[in-house]
């Protein structure tokens, strides 16, 4: 959808004024004006529809940052991003602080801002505004640990697949196998909904060998399938799950007795907490690998995704995660910190691959920087194995000129 309709709050009557002529150009119809959060707040009570807040952050009365803390309270709340000519490190400490509490946060502009980064912020809006429609925030179903032992033995839980592509040419160049439990009541819930009740009950082991399996057997039968060369499956790997004796040998077993080459089962691993048993957890990294099995280091930057897992893990990637790619601009900490890690990336011979890229911005800006490999709502949903495969043999010739104009078309289609 577009952007038809912008709440501007925003004291100063001029830059009121230029913000109303630059929005008006990029062809949004109706724009509304306040002169404080106080006031947004009213405007939304009495006007609907509005698509996009822009805000200001120092304002007399209530200023930005109270405006923020004030709409995670409403039931239906816009995206919103920030105009304001504040520190850029206060900005983004505004930025991360709406992210955490779940606010459809889609930026920040630097006064004084161009028409070209107005045209990027009204499109990343947009995507929020497909990726989640405007309806009241509905709580994640409970699920209790004898729901998801029930749902493992009904064989209930598949992998979808998300694709990575390349920077250069768009050419596809593996898929991610991300949860998904196609619950009989409840519909197709996503880890969130059940990776934690999992960890706590001790089955996450039983759910990461259920995705090795079907992901193998997707591999398997896409041989000969797909339009092009076999396309390498990346899965889930926990250093929870690693810290098990033997689960390098049950794992490359699995893989050997489908007959599929270790070099089309990657894995990436991922852990929000510190690794138990190091001893254990490099071992069977070192077995896997030596059974021709590649990792990649998912989440880098957050958690305990740090510096100490380039030095412990045989890893040939290194996924940049989606906390520095969303709403990313020039010269912001995000940006200078990507370029960083993208330089260092390349000393180690390290593939990098940005994850949740969902606007054209995002993708351009990351190739410019040098990024290898892109994934994202920008490129593809995660999809279920059918579904991916109608997508892989739906794509056109790969095109060095067409990757973003390709994507465009595909965005479009999906809306």
């Amino acid at each position: 959808m577009a952007i038809s309709t912008v709440l501007i709050v925003e004291d100063d009557v001029l830059q009121r004024r230029l913000l109303v002529r630059r929005l008006r150009a990029l062809g949004v119809v109706r724009v509304i004006e306040a002169n404080d959060g106080a006031a947004a707040l009213a405007c939304l009570k009495t006007n609907a529809g509005v698509d996009l807040i822009i805000s200001d952050v120092a304002m007399p009365g209530m200023d930005g940052l109270e405006l923020l803390c004030q709409l995670r309270t409403l039931e239906l709340c816009p995206p919103i991003a920030l105009y304001s000519g504040a520190d850029r490190d206060l900005l983004t400490c505004m930025e991360l602080m709406a992210r955490e509490r779940r606010l459809r946060f889609v930026g920040v502009l630097t006064k004084p801002a161009n028409t070209v980064d107005f045209a990027a912020l009204l499109e990343r809006a947009e995507v929020h505004h497909r990726a989640a429609p405007q309806v009241a925030r509905q709580p994640l179903p409970v699920i209790t640990a004898q729901d998801c032992e029930r749902g493992l033995a009904n064989g209930e839980f598949e992998p979808f697949y998300q694709p990575k592509v390349r920077f250069s040419d768009g050419e596809l160049v593996g898929a991610e196998a991300l949860a998904r439990w196609r619950h009989p009541e409840l519909g197709v819930l996503a880890p969130g909904a059940f990776l934690d009740v999992m960890e706590r009950a001790g089955l996450l082991r039983q759910l990461t060998m259920v995705m090795i399996n079907s992901a193998v057997r997707d591999a398997k039968h896409w041989t000969g399938v797909l339009p092009f060369a076999a396309v390498p499956i990346a899965i889930n790997l926990s250093l929870s799950c690693l810290s098990t004796p033997g689960i390098a040998e049950c794992v490359a077993n699995l893989v050997e007795q489908q007959d599929v080459p270790a070099s089309l089962v990657r894995f990436e691993i991922t852990e929000q907490v510190a690794m138990a048993d190091v001893g254990m957890c490099l071992e069977n990294i070192a077995r896997l690998r030596m059974r021709g099995h590649r990792f990649a280091i998912d989440d880098f930057g957050v958690g305990y995704s740090s510096l100490q897992q380039l030095v412990r893990i045989p890893a040939d990637e290194l996924k940049l995660d989606r906390s520095f790619v969303s709403g990313i601009g020039t010269g912001s900490r995000a940006a200078l910190l990507i370029e960083a890690t993208i330089s260092m990336a390349r000393k180690l011979s390290l593939t990098t691959v940005a994850e949740g890229i969902e606007t054209e911005f995002e993708w351009q800006f990351l190739h410019n920087l040098g990024c290898d490999q892109a994934q994202g709502y920008f490129i593809a949903r995660p999809m279920a194995a059918g579904d991916f495969v109608a997508w892989a043999q739906a794509r056109p010739p790969t095109s060095a000129a067409a990757p973003a104009a390709r994507r465009r078309r595909e965005t479009r289609s999906n809306r």
